[in-house]
C-alpha cells in the first residue's frame, strides 16, 4: 500500500538541525490518505493540531489556521502522530510533495511525541523531484546566485497546471495537496509505464 501524506506548519524545517531540536516547527495539520498500489483509496485523515504553541502571522496567511483555529478545534499532538503511525505501518511506500520537508516535520513530532527520534525509513517516493526534469522550469535569479543551474523544483500547483491543464483550488490544505500529490503520483507512473 501506498501512504500519501502532506504536514502544515508553525515554519520552516531547518535540515541543519536535528529534528529533535526544540526549534524545528511544530505540526499544525496533518493530511494523509492511505491507497492500494493500483489507487483506490483506502482511509484518509485530516487534523489540525493542538500544539498549545502560537503559530506565526507568516504562517497562518499560508495555510489559514490560526493558533485561535489550532486551540478550539485541534487535537493534541499524541493522538495525531499516532494515527499517522498506524498508517505508516500500513504502508509499503510513503509519497509526498518535497518529502524532505514533510518527513523532517514528522520526523520532529515524533520526537516530541516519543522524547527520542524515530526515523521514517521506508521507501520515500517524492512527486517534486520526480516532476522536475518532466517540467523543466527555468532555474529563479536565486538559484542560480547559489550557483545552482537545475531546473526549479515544481510546486504541486505547477505540477496540476503542467499535467493535467487545472489551477489547484485552495493549496496549502494538506488534504487537497494530498489529494493532488496522489494525481501527480499516478500520473507519473502511467508516464513510467509509457516509457
Amino acid at each position: 500500500m501506498i501512504l500519501f501524506f502532506d504536514t502544515e506548519t508553525t515554519g520552516f524545517f531547518n535540515d541543519r538541525q536535528p529534528v529533535d531540536h526544540p526549534s524545528q516547527p511544530h505540526l499544525v495539520q496533518l493530511a494523509a490518505s492511505l491507497c492500494e498500489d493500483d489507487g483506490p483509496e483506502v482511509m484518509s485523515i485530516s487534523l489540525i493540531v493542538n500544539n498549545a504553541v502560537p503559530i506565526p502571522v507568516q504562517a497562518s496567511n499560508v495555510h489559514k489556521i490560526t493558533t485561535e483555529i489550532a486551540a478550539a478545534r485541534g487535537i493534541d499532538l499524541a493522538m495525531a502522530v499516532d494515527v499517522f503511525g498506524h498508517l505508516y505501518r500500513l504502508a509499503d511506500t510513503v509519497v509526498a510533495h518535497n518529502i524532505k520537508f514533510d518527513k523532517g516535520i514528522m520526523e520532529a513530532a515524533i520526537a516530541r511525541r516519543h522524547g527520542a527520534i524515530r526515523t521514517l525509513n521506508k521507501p520515500l517516493f517524492c512527486t517534486m523531484e520526480a516532476a522536475s526534469p518532466i517540467l523543466n522550469l527555468p532555474p529563479t535569479e536565486r538559484m542560480l546566485a547559489a550557483g545552482f543551474d537545475k531546473p526549479k523544483p515544481p510546486k504541486l500547483e505547477e505540477c496540476i497546471r503542467h499535467f493535467f491543464d487545472e489551477s489547484l483550488e485552495g493549496a496549502h490544505d494538506a488534504l487537497i495537496d494530498v489529494a493532488a500529490c496522489r494525481r501527480v503520483y499516478f500520473h507519473l507512473k502511467t508516464l513510467e509505464g509509457a516509457a
